[in-house]
């Protein structure tokens, strides 16, 4: 049954995999790669807002035939489950809340108040009344207009609202229900059905249904780029089709073992993991190609000492890069240390059990150069020197994903013309309902051109002052005349009873009844949250506010990535320690000849660091590079060089192949990956066929 082992071990876990909908744990979002942090709860809260579910529509042109394509089209995906017109309309209660507090909610125009001629006014009101072609609407509540009217200009044609210089616009928004990646992309795509040349639309759903469609199109042409790559690559070297088979077997064993224990310990995984784990498996090949040269797998030998501290080395490396608390990193380590560690038990106990034959495989080497172990020495301190100096980091976490540049043109369309452009949102938090209503009118003092749903409401504080101030002005005297006058009139005595009544108890909120209200409003542990949409130009004062959070994924995650950036330097700088002292302690005599690959390999990735912005990926690439490289530095330091030589050099082709893809890709968090890993694997190819060896045998 041992020859059968791969075999029955990657179906078990193929099996898992699907029976436990394993798949549905792996996420192409963004928000995945974060690390864990009230800013990342914050932001999911808003994501979840309803306001960020609306759905803008906008027809080309302002002709009776461009308003019957955009009526046409409304019908159509009111069609679509989880659509509904946008409701302006406010509910009975609000109204009857914003009626009863009419006069705190609103400004007075004192001028006017305090010049009124009651008598006068009543009688141009009625005179308005009777001599009017059209029915005149009088505010009961203020029927002599006292309060300032706020302008709002809409450009309304037609009966619809119509984007200057361009053409008419509609409004809709997701029902509630509507919160899964499967529901945004049926909605999408059900309304990409519907939409013409002439009809252009856009939500922010729309982001999480492109990108996600675009990453997984891209890994997918990326891991199959690879695969092909590696098993032509393996089947070239290896011309051995049962050891073939079985190590594509066990490659993919370890990845779908090391998903499978990830989903255990997280909600949701990155895809960027398992793309990166692919890349991993080509280093656990190494471990196969060092048994299966020195004839491991049909000899019956002790135990090979220099794989175990090649897998040992790169195990300790990512063990204590794992204790990053960037997400993503954090992921990444564990899938590498479990996937490494089966691998490793796999090709070292299993297949000598199994028992493989080496195909004879002769590789003829024509160096016409040989370069002193020293000259890369001194070579590579100098550039590393000179380059450490010119290193610019980048802390927009939004840097490391998708850049859908089209999507963005479309949205900026819409705020551009909407006069929505340099609105910045932020999100408010508070212990109470009337604290953060209270806060609401705090950031109104400093931006007046803010706007909020929580606009709508009035603070116990500001009631008080504002009953203080209604107190003071002519309303109760105004009132007394008016029902005094108004028995000499035509109206009835009755018609203005609730007109300028102001002797009210402060309003009482719940959470509900403001729900009720449309306000957008949410519960978040002990807490209550809502957002406000600000002037850029107020937005940096605004968030100075200790109540206030950015929204924005660069200003949220900045500081903390640049804490992890920090703490990766650190851990890499301990991981590198060691694996020097490993390399001086096994290497000896050989130490200048070893430490050539963990300098060159830098060397070679801090000059094209020196001229790119380098993110965080960049940097735990490097020290994966160099956990990996002292595999190298222990192998060359082997006695029986040419076995060695040939297995270093196959499994550093085969790994340069591996990364060497991700440079394909257009997420820039696997072309991070993917170009510092190409240049480390291109600087270790270039020593083991150019630097010159101790004793090294001069051909293979």
């Amino acid at each position: 049954m041992i020859k059968y082992f791969n075999y029955i071990l990657f179906s078990i876990l193929i099996t898992l995999f699907f029976v436990f909908n394993i798949n549905s744990k792996i996420s192409t979002n963004i928000h995945s790669l974060l690390p864990k942090s009230e800013n990342k709860e914050l932001l999911k809260q808003f994501l979840e807002f309803e306001s960020n579910k609306k759905i803008l529509v906008a027809v080309k042109g302002l002709e009776k035939e461009a308003l019957e394509e955009l009526r046409s089209f409304e019908k159509n995906i009111l069609k679509i489950k989880g659509i509904k017109k946008e409701n302006s309309i406010s509910s009975s209660s609000f109204k009857e809340y914003q009626n009863k507090y009419y006069f705190y909610l609103n400004e007075l125009n004192n001028e006017k108040t305090n010049n009124l001629n009651v008598k006068q006014e009543l009688n141009n009101l009625y005179d308005s009344v009777i001599n009017s072609f059209l029915t005149v609407d009088i505010n009961k509540k203020d029927p002599f207009e006292l309060v300032k009217k706020e302008d709002i200009k809409l450009n309304i044609k037609n009966g619809k609202l119509f984007l200057e210089k361009y053409g008419y616009v509609s409004l809709f928004s997701l029902e509630k229900s509507v919160n899964s990646l499967n529901d945004y992309e049926r909605i999408y795509d059900e309304i990409k059905k519907q939409e013409t040349s002439n009809i252009t639309t856009f939500s922010s759903i729309y982001y999480f249904v492109e990108n996600s469609r675009y990453i997984k199109n891209d890994v997918n042409k990326i891991v199959l780029l690879a695969t092909c790559l590696l098993i032509f690559l393996y089947f070239f070297i290896l011309k051995n089709i049962n050891l073939l088979s079985n190590t594509l077997l066990t490659l993919g064993s370890s990845s779908l073992f090391a998903t499978i224990c990830l989903t255990l310990i997280y909600e949701e995984i990155s895809l960027f993991v398992l793309v990166f784990g692919l890349s991993i498996s080509t280093i656990a090949i190494d471990y196969m190609f060092h048994h299966y040269f020195h004839r491991n797998y049909e000899e019956k030998k002790g135990f090979n000492k220099e794989v175990f501290l090649g897998f040992f080395t790169t195990f300790l490396a990512f063990f204590i890069l794992s204790f990053c608390d960037f997400l993503l990193i954090e992921q990444i380590t564990r899938f590498a240390m479990i996937s490494l560690f089966l691998s490793y038990i796999i090709f070292s106990f299993i297949y000598p059990k199994i028992t493989f034959k080496q195909k004879e495989f002769k590789l003829y080497e024509q160096k016409s150069i040989s370069i002193k172990k020293l000259y890369f020495f001194i070579f590579s301190l100098a550039i590393l020197s000179i380059s450490l100096q010119n290193i610019n980091y980048d802390f927009d976490i939004k840097s490391l994903d998708y850049n859908n540049k089209e999507l963005k043109e479309k949205e900026n369309f819409f705020k551009t013309h909407l006069n929505n452009k340099d609105a910045q949102t932020v999100l408010v938090k508070a212990s109470s309902i009337n604290e953060l209503i209270l806060y609401n009118e705090q950031i109104k003092k400093i931006d007046n051109t803010s706007n909020s749903s929580l606009d709508k409401l009035i603070s116990k504080e500001k009631f008080i002052k504002k009953h203080k101030e209604l107190s003071k002005s002519k309303l109760k005297k105004i009132k007394e005349e008016l029902e005094k006058y108004i028995v000499n009139t035509p109206f009835k005595k009755d018609s203005f009873k609730n007109a300028y009544v102001y002797e009210l108890e402060a309003p009482e909120y719940s959470y509900e009844k403001l729900l009720e209200y449309n306000i957008s409003l949410k519960k978040y542990k002990d807490d209550y949250i809502s957002y406000i949409n600000v002037s850029k130009e107020k937005y940096n004062d605004i968030l100075k506010e200790e109540f206030i959070y950015s929204l924005s994924l660069k200003t949220l995650f900045e500081e903390n990535l640049q804490n992890e950036l920090e703490k990766i330097v650190i851990l890499g700088l301990l991981s590198l320690i060691f694996i020097t002292l490993i390399i001086i302690f096994i290497t000896k005599k050989k130490m200048i000849q070893a430490l050539n690959f963990l300098l060159f390999p830098s060397a070679l990735i801090f000059i094209y660091l020196s001229f790119v912005a380098v993110n965080i990926l960049h940097i735990f690439m490097f020290f994966i590079i160099l956990s990996i490289s002292i595999d190298y530095a222990i192998y060359s330091s082997k006695d029986n060089k040419k076995q060695t030589k040939k297995a270093i050099i196959f499994s550093a082709i085969s790994s340069f192949a591996g990364f060497g893809v991700l440079v394909f890709s257009d997420i820039n968090s696997l072309f991070s990956i993917g170009s510092v890993a190409s240049l480390g694997k291109f600087a270790i190819l270039i020593l083991i066929l150019f630097q010159k060896v101790d004793n090294a045998s001069k051909s293979l």
